[in-house]
């Protein structure tokens, strides 16, 4: 079959169009099918062959049960029995994994249309896996403190609001620890800002390796960090933290050949013993902070139950 064109109009003049719609279709860079009523393949191009990892000839002729797991499969049946259902169009996001492996953000666009006087229904993947990364770096730019790499003061009040919000659902205690390091301004008065923000880099890196995964440090700014625990049972296990994260900040930094000696004051407040709000509970830990520091610094304190 062959196509000719009409080089003096611009118009093609199509021995058998499909020929030229095949070639189109495939041409593009998005994987297309289309299926039956049944939810059998009747057709798919080749960046469909390329996602399934298969050729037309192994796709053709069956359905999503033959080429995925039983519990992907499902998924997509239903998926497109709703649709076959209530007719129209539809999209929606989703992570597949393609056949080499590699997983991919894609938008399905699908549409239901009549042929032949039976329904069948047309699919198109959009990849979205460089609009999603992007999305996603500038979340965690927004979120995180530059120099260090920790939470910043807006993940930390977001965190918080939530943290407050599970804790009253479920009863639970949550923590507030303030942490200040002692002697910073000197730091930076004899060393100059580069080393002060390698300190600042260096006491980070001790903190976040003294707590879980799933609490949160923050630095909010200066020489502040903050951590949140939250879902815990006792208060205890706090108390110890502490002393192991005043231990771990207390010990020699070695910086551009210069020995650096510091210590930290910590403050510590509960939810809900010394409020329910995130205003209230890093209120309370910044008043035990102070009074650490005013008891001769390198402690930690929290204040009587309100």
């Amino acid at each position: 079959m062959t196509v000719e064109h009409d080089q003096a109009s611009g118009e093609f003049s199509c021995a058998d169009v499909s020929v030229l719609i095949q070639s189109i279709i495939n041409a593009l860079p998005v994987p297309i099918f289309v299926k039956n009523s049944k939810g059998i393949y009747v057709y798919c191009n080749v960046p469909f062959e390329k996602y399934v990892g298969k050729k037309s000839g192994e796709i053709v002729g069956r359905s999503v049960y033959d080429l995925w797991d039983a519990e992907l499969a499902k998924v997509y049946h239903e998926a497109d029995n709703r649709l076959f259902r209530v007719g129209g169009e539809e999209q929606y996001e989703a992570k597949v994994k393609y056949a080499d492996g590699s997983i991919h953000d894609v938008i399905f666009h699908k549409a239901v249309f009549p042929f032949s006087d039976e329904n069948y229904m047309a699919g198109a993947i959009l990849d979205i896996s460089d609009r999603k990364a992007a999305e996603r770096e500038l979340e965690r730019i927004a979120l995180t403190d530059s120099l260090t790499g920790v939470a910043n003061r807006y993940h930390l009040y977001a965190a918080l609001d939530d943290a407050c919000k599970k804790a009253a659902r479920q009863s639970c205690i949550i923590a507030v620890m303030g942490i200040d390091l002692d002697g910073f301004k000197e730091v930076n008065d004899t060393y100059g800002h580069l080393i002060g923000d390698e300190v600042l880099v260096k006491a980070a890196s001790r903190i976040r390796e003294s707590i879980r995964a799933s609490d949160l440090l923050a630095r909010p700014g200066g020489d502040e960090f903050i951590i949140l625990f939250d879902g815990l049972e006792r208060k205890d296990p706090v108390y110890c933290l502490a002393e192991t994260i005043l231990q771990k900040l207390s010990e020699e930094m070695e910086l551009q050949g210069h020995p650096i000696m510091l210590s930290a004051s910590i403050g510590i407040a509960f939810y809900p013993d010394h409020g329910t709000n995130p205003q209230d509970l890093l209120k309370h830990a910044d008043l035990a902070l102070y009074e650490a520091k005013r008891e001769g610094k390198g402690c930690f304190r929290s204040l009587v139950t309100l």
